[in-house]
């Protein structure tokens, strides 16, 4: 586990690194008629990066697989490539954690190395560190940089009277008043697996990785735990956030489409996501909609609240790619200052290497507040050594709200995970 003082790194150097990167149109002309195959997770800004990629290269054709799901997602290009089948380019997730992420991936050979790439010299050894495979090559490219905390539907927010939170005791005070105006307070859609972990992840900030920023690898040395830690707290407060009408009936029964439809239609006032997700609630809001973010708290003091922010979205090369000289051009444009403005406007995030020509708004500049402030954690999936772990997690929260685990049952299973995969 990095340190915040270590992330603050990641995003300050990160963007001293893109000076490396080159244009749009930098480099060799691509080949005319030529085909290059990707899929993402997510269709809007991968469409976008797609569509100004065919633009600055002419006669290039970007045939593309859109899935919406992570978790289906992750199990269809697991499955293509293992059987030879996957895409030239594909998204994948940075560090580790998830089958999809870029040290499994790499630790199974599937990916090509880029690290003769001229954008791949300029990385900071922080960002190397998520974009390369165990044997230390650069496989990924960084796109973005993400985070999770409270999305506000302003429009919402400002009909229903009420304030955002900034303490623990204010959100279930919070709560309990949006519960009275008959409003949900937070959209919740648990149906959609990956969705269960975005509120822990925003507790543990602040109640276990800002304050011990050390806690992964004590773990790995055998001297913590999940069930003996603040962990504890932060899902026993998931748990109060339902048992308070936190949330929208039936989590587990609701995906993360009809999550985000109850955000962009003003059903709910928030809902504590990735900032990328306010793309998808877009699609169902009303003209002239706008959202804006908070650090989501966890404790008594706002200057006690952390919020996880993180290497977002990578991209890489598949080993087998049919058309790898076309898919490094892929690549170079990603890394652009103009490729990582249009992929960071689209999604709602912050480019992960310089582009002077982005502008932070209401959802991103309170992460880079906090990065500059030093309140700032990794995902703490990104440290963890399998994809197991996660995978545990995800699972026994959807039991958890169906009230057929409890607590310590949900952290033993995700200690058990843990031990078997240091």
């Amino acid at each position: 586990m990095k340190s915040v003082k270590t992330f603050t790194s990641v995003c300050c150097l990160a963007m001293a690194a893109g000076a490396c990167s080159t244009s749009a149109g930098g480099g060799a002309a691509a080949p005319t008629g030529q085909v290059l195959t990707l899929a993402a997770a997510g269709q809007g800004p991968a469409e976008a990066a797609v569509k100004a990629f065919e633009k600055a290269n002419p006669g290039v054709t970007v045939k593309t697989t859109f899935t919406e799901d992570d978790a289906s997602y992750q199990q269809q290009l697991r499955t293509q490539l293992a059987s030879g089948t996957a895409p030239d380019v594909f998204r994948m997730w940075p560090g580790g954690g998830n089958t999809m992420a870029v040290r499994d991936l790499g630790a199974d050979g599937m990916l090509m190395d880029l690290s003769g790439e001229s954008w791949a010299g300029g990385l900071s050894a922080d960002l190397k560190a998520v974009t390369s495979d165990p044997a230390g090559k650069v496989t990924a490219v960084p796109v973005t940089i993400g985070a999770i905390g409270a999305i506000w539907n302003d429009q919402a927010l400002a009909k229903s009277g009420l304030t955002k939170p900034t303490t623990w005791p204010e959100v279930l005070a919070f709560c309990k008043a949006a519960k009275a105006k008959d409003v949900v307070p937070f959209a919740l859609g648990l149906k959609s697996a990956w969705v269960t972990q975005l509120v822990p992840y925003a507790l543990t900030a602040s109640l276990v990785y800002g304050p011990d920023p050390g806690f992964t690898q004590q773990q790995k040395d055998g001297k913590a735990t999940f069930a003996n830690s603040e962990w504890k707290q932060a899902m026993d407060k998931y748990l109060q956030m339902r048992d308070s009408g936190c949330f929208n009936d039936s989590p587990n029964g609701v995906g993360y489409d009809e999550q985000m439809q109850l955000l962009g239609q003003g059903k709910a006032l928030g809902a504590v996501h990735v900032l990328s997700a306010v793309q998808s609630a877009l699609n169902s809001a009303p003209q002239g909609t706008t959202f804006s973010m908070t650090p989501f708290p966890a404790t008594d003091s706002a200057e006690g609240t952390y919020v996880p922010v993180s290497v977002g979205i990578v991209y890489g090369v598949n080993a087998k790619a049919k058309n790898p000289a076309l898919a490094k051009k892929f690549m170079e444009f990603l890394a652009s200052p103009e490729g990582q403005a249009l992929y960071a406007t689209e999604s709602g995030s912050s480019p992960a290497l310089s582009s002077p020509s982005f502008k932070a708004d209401a959802l991103q500049q309170p992460v880079l507040d906090a990065v500059e402030a030093g309140k700032s954690t990794l995902y703490p999936d990104q440290g963890w050594p399998s994809p197991k772990v996660q995978q545990e997690h995800l699972t026994s929260i959807q039991e958890l709200f169906n009230g057929t685990v409890d607590v310590p049952t949900l952290l033993g299973r995700m200690d058990k995970a843990f031990g078997e995969a240091k």
